[in-house]
């Protein structure tokens, strides 16, 4: 029993791993292709780009509804 547990554990992380890999990538891109206020779709999710007197205020939000937020600045 403790083995399946562990195993579900590492599954798990693996999981997390994968999807902070995933809205990494969202911002990185969204870092190329926002130009102004709006929200940039891509097959794995959207990126909503707020420009800011610095850059850009982005939310990264996979298709599962997982999300983080960013803040990239010019230059």
């Amino acid at each position: 029993m403790l083995g399946c547990h562990q195993m579900d554990e590492a599954v798990k992380q693996i999981q997390l791993e994968k999807e902070a890999l995933q809205l990494e990538s969202l911002v990185r891109a969204a870092t190329d292709d926002c130009r102004q206020d709006e929200t940039v779709r891509y097959p794995i999710g959207r990126v909503i780009c707020t420009r800011t007197d610095k850059g850009f205020k982005m939310e990264a939000i996979l298709d599962n509804g997982q999300r983080i937020e960013a803040v990239v600045s010019n230059g």
